[in-house]
């Protein structure tokens, strides 16, 4: 019966997925009502909801056809794949939502049906992050319905129709917070790499691929279609905070030894380039910079879809490592690669493609955002100049360290020798897993490598979001016949050159380079074959323990960056040595984020004690007294009220 129950719902799951893959593109631009009581909901495609609604259905169905055979490891609760199928539709039908009412209904079913599905494991740790992220995207989503509210104050209407260019910087910045603690900004990201590792593997994908990107959308829809263009200084700030999230993203990510902590903390950085580039675009559209503000949005846009394609099959990945090698520790692992070999392979260009290594998908985004940032640096706003500078800085460094980052990640977990029998004994991936795996992974090399079409297409989103700053589309119809000619905010006004980007040029380069390397090898060797052992430090002993270690192989750039952690560290061991290795040494550093130390846990302090503080105050038995309270609340409401309506 479960097993039944379990089939039934990812059934439903990938007939949803297809349904709303295909319905958006037949029936585009409409209007819909379901009615119920008191209330119709209301519901509408158009060009920014299209889009997410592909992704979403796009990489839901990979998830879903991917849960065919994971699911084995949760056959005794069939409600995973229920609510997995209810937080599927819930996302769709949030980025389908055309009234305030209908938006924060699903926003709210989103919101639960995630949370169920964090603590689905029952354990102590589950528990504990799922408490976290219930009040994280609580206090979001009171920010959220307070810029809703602030909405309707101003319209007397419930309809995203009548919301277009009236949003004030409050309602902005109320707004802008609110999705940022879903999307994981800093400072708001503590609750991401606590639920993310600890949700089954399919609803992480799910997670950190998509429902990331529904706080994206939010923030798009706000600040480009119902804000008033009036506030540069915003987008300054969004400009910061991504580069700020970005760099201190992967820095944690590389340190990690949990896999799937990884790419939780990887998650943050992207959700930090992303941002940089929707600062970056606001601020240029407010400013009147039209080319810096298309190039900059579509770099952002790129690098939403990007990564909801990489960073899902990269957890789909760690959803099969701990499936087969029952770890998730990548310190326990090693070797790998010879168990799975084609499954190595896919995890590996998903990896570079998360590292944006040209030519995968990964690098364009990347590469937009660059010129950009370039074209703005030179523009005649010294602030923005200042910026710029500084975020092209951070973002060369992200990069370096996020390659690092997924080097010792594939590294450690697939190359050398097994670290445990866990590793020794790890099964082999089954076919669905692989070819459910493929799927996002071919599409990461097709659009590298052949972008214009997708380009083209986007052409329409951002002409859609830049309502009145393109007049006609103009630099967007350019998009058909040569994408790159209207994408070089640098070479529009310095006629510079490094700004363009041919992804055949690149691996026509590659290749030429390979050829040659190859023929000056041949020569050089004047054709004998030379046999070596791989050299194992002058030990005669096959010592798994000689090789290097993930902690090893992040050491230095921790301690170079050591302002950045909170480390504790100890070293146990054994008197007995074995030749060149003692017979049992353990070492152990733990290592926090620091922002939950130096922030969270003092904040939570303060809360408690200002609660219990409240609480004898207001704790009493004198029936007067109680009524007194309640009618100086709705005084101070009404007040509010007024306030905001004047």
């Amino acid at each position: 019966m479960n097993g039944l129950l379990r089939y039934t719902f990812i059934s439903l799951s990938i007939s949803a997925g297809l349904f709303f893959l295909i319905f958006p593109l037949i029936s585009p631009y409409k209007e819909f009502y379901v009615y119920t009581v008191p209330f119709a909901l209301t519901f509408k495609i158009d060009r920014l909801s299209i889009f997410f609604v592909i992704l979403i259905a796009l990489v839901s169905i990979f998830i879903s056809v991917f849960s065919l055979k994971y699911s084995e490891e949760y056959k005794e609760k069939p409600h995973i794949f229920f609510l997995g199928l209810l937080f599927i539709l819930s996302m769709i039908l949030v980025v389908l939502s055309y009234d305030m009412v209908t938006f924060l209904i699903f926003w709210e079913l989103m919101s639960l049906t995630s949370f169920f599905l964090v603590i689905s494991d029952g354990n102590s740790e589950s528990k504990k992050a799922g408490r976290l992220y219930f009040l994280m995207t609580h206090i979001g989503t009171v920010f959220i319905t307070s810029a809703f509210v602030l909405l309707y104050l101003k319209s007397s209407s419930l309809s995203f129709g009548n919301y277009k260019d009236i949003a004030g910087i409050l309602i902005l910045l109320l707004a802008v917070t609110g999705f940022s603690i879903k999307a994981g900004l800093l400072p708001f990201h503590a609750w991401l790499p606590h639920a993310h590792p600890v949700a089954p593997s399919h609803i992480s994908a799910l997670m950190s691929g998509v429902m990331v990107n529904v706080a994206i959308y939010g923030i798009l829809r706000f600040l480009f279609i119902f804000g008033l263009k009036g506030y540069p200084y915003l987008g300054i700030l969004l400009l910061i905070l991504g580069a700020l999230t970005a760099f201190f993203g992967i820095m944690n990510a590389l340190v990690q030894k949990d896999i799937k902590k990884t790419l939780a903390f990887s998650t943050i950085e992207n959700i930090g380039i992303i941002y940089m580039g929707i600062g970056l675009s606001y601020w240029a559209s407010v400013e009147g910079y039209k080319i810096i503000a298309v190039t900059a949005l579509l770099a952002a846009i790129l690098h939403v879809l990007n990564h909801a394609l990489s960073k899902s099959a990269l957890f789909m990945g760690s959803g099969i490592i701990l499936k087969n090698a029952h770890t998730k520790n990548m310190e326990e692992l090693g070797g790998l690669s010879k168990k799975m070999s084609f499954f190595s392979v896919l995890f590996l260009i998903a990896a570079m493609s998360i590292s944006a290594v040209p030519p995968l998908n990964g690098f364009l985004g990347e590469w937009y955002l660059y010129v950009s940032l370039i074209g703005a640096a030179q523009t005649h706003n010294l602030y923005i100049v200042y910026f710029s500078i500084i975020s092209i800085a951070l973002l060369s460094l992200t990069g370096v360290i996020a390659g690092a980052a997924f080097a010792k990640l594939y590294g450690i977990t697939f190359l050398g020798k097994h670290r445990s029998d866990k590793a020794k004994n790890a099964a082999k991936t089954g076919l669905i897993e692989n070819i459910s795996l493929s799927f996002p992974v071919l599409l990461c090399i097709v659009i590298g490598i052949y972008p214009y079409p997708l380009i083209s297409v986007l052409g329409g989103l951002i002409s859609y979001l830049f309502r009145g700053l393109v007049s006609g589309g103009g630099i967007l119809r350019a998009f058909g016949s040569n994408p790159f000619s209207a994408l070089s905010p640098v070479q529009t006004y310095k006629n510079y050159s490094y700004s363009m980007y041919s992804p055949m040029l690149f691996i026509t380069g590659i290749l030429i380079f390979l050829g040659l390397a190859a023929m000056f090898f041949k020569i050089a060797s004047n054709g004998k074959t030379r046999k070596y052992k791989t050299w194992d430090c002058g030990l005669e002993e096959d010592n798994k323990a000689a090789q290097f270690s993930g902690s090893g192989f992040s050491y230095g750039i921790m301690r170079v960056f050591s302002t950045f952690y909170s480390t504790a560290s100890e070293i146990k061991f054994d008197t007995d040595v074995k030749k060149y290795f003692r017979k049992d040494t353990v070492y152990s550093e733990e290592i926090s984020d620091i922002f939950e130390m130096k922030v969270y846990e003092p904040l939570k302090k303060y809360i408690l004690k200002a609660s219990n503080y409240l609480s004898s105050i207001f704790e009493t038995e004198n029936m007067n007294l109680s009524l007194s309270y309640v009618f100086l609340s709705l005084v101070l409401c009404v007040i509010i009220y007024l306030f905001l309506v004047g």
